[in-house]
């Protein structure tokens, strides 16, 4: 491209873009079913592998977005809106220690 005025919306369109996918993944991120070990027998191999692990997304809010657009599109239903839904905080604060050194002149 030559024109920067076309550029310039080129590069708003795929921001906007790209924000609405996150949105619309990230309402499906939050509105998902949050599936338990508790309800698997005990000597399922689900409670041997992730047994003291922490919870991860199998899908990025981008890609989960991505596919729900596209979903929506090629069942002709509407298309989603999405939301921003922030993950809570850590509840506990890692305690930086910092340790001065001096240096003595003997």
């Amino acid at each position: 491209m030559s024109n920067p005025e076309r550029a310039e919306r080129h590069w708003l369109a795929i921001a906007i873009a790209t924000l609405w996918q996150i949105s619309v993944g990230g309402a499906v991120d939050a509105n998902m079913p949050i599936s338990s070990l508790n309800e698997l027998p005990k000597s399922h191999v689900a409670r041997r592998n992730f047994k003291d692990s922490v919870p991860h997304r199998w899908l990025s809010c981008f890609r989960r977005g991505y596919l729900t657009i596209t979903a929506a599109i090629l069942n002709r239903l509407p298309l989603p809106l999405g939301g921003f839904f922030p993950e809570p905080w850590p509840s506990l604060i890692p305690r930086l220690d910092v340790f001065q050194n001096t240096l003595s002149t003997a």
